[in-house]
């Protein structure tokens, strides 16, 4: 399988940094293909501007775009993972998901009453979260997340929902609870 994993923390000692580091190794030693985009390191402009609308109006896709795409192409699965800030994802992962997943390329209309043709029917797609919130704390905006995530990240796109999974109360639990959590993200990720 070939995995294809947008990472979007700053910090490289993370939680989900940590995580994703340990989650690809497991994935790479089953025999699987792993390549890490972690937006924050490669500088990825989250902004959808007026030139990129221009762009593709005019069946042109900016260079920055571009690569992205050719990498989800190449994948057949993708997991999204990052931590939740303010009840959603950070504002450089949903840059991505505007900027990358454009029309032409991520669906298409076919017509007036159409709410979009998904074109990327070809992918398995994953969300790996982190919180600081207790799970039962978090339980609303999780529910709200799923839904995002499958009606209309993954719906709209054509992505086959595959795992989502939330890891609450990071700044507070123990070293053993942060690698229980990781070991439970590689198990799921085993089946």
């Amino acid at each position: 399988m070939k995995y294809l994993i947008i990472l979007a923390h700053p910090n490289s000692a993370s939680f989900s940094s940590s995580l994703i580091k340990a989650l690809s190794e497991h994935l790479a030693n089953k025999g699987n293909e792993v390549k890490i985009r972690n937006l924050y390191e490669i500088g990825f402009n989250p902004v959808l501007s007026a030139d990129d609308f221009s762009s593709f109006a005019d069946n042109q896709t900016p260079k920055d775009i571009a690569i992205e795409q050719e990498y989800v192409k190449w994948a057949e699965h993708i997991i999204f993972a990052f931590p939740v800030w303010w009840g959603g994802m950070p504002a450089i992962m949903k840059g991505y998901i505007d900027r990358v997943f454009a029309e032409r390329f991520a669906y298409e209309y076919v017509d007036t009453g159409s709410n979009g043709d998904g074109l990327l029917s070809y992918l398995k797609g994953s969300m790996i979260c982190a919180t600081g919130l207790s799970s039962e704390d978090f339980e609303d905006s999780q529910n709200a997340m799923k839904v995002i995530a499958e009606k209309t990240i993954f719906g709209f796109t054509g992505i086959k929902p595959y795992k989502q999974l939330f890891y609450g109360s990071i700044p507070v639990v123990s070293d053993e609870t942060r690698k229980s959590y990781i070991e439970n993200a590689i198990r799921e990720f085993s089946e």
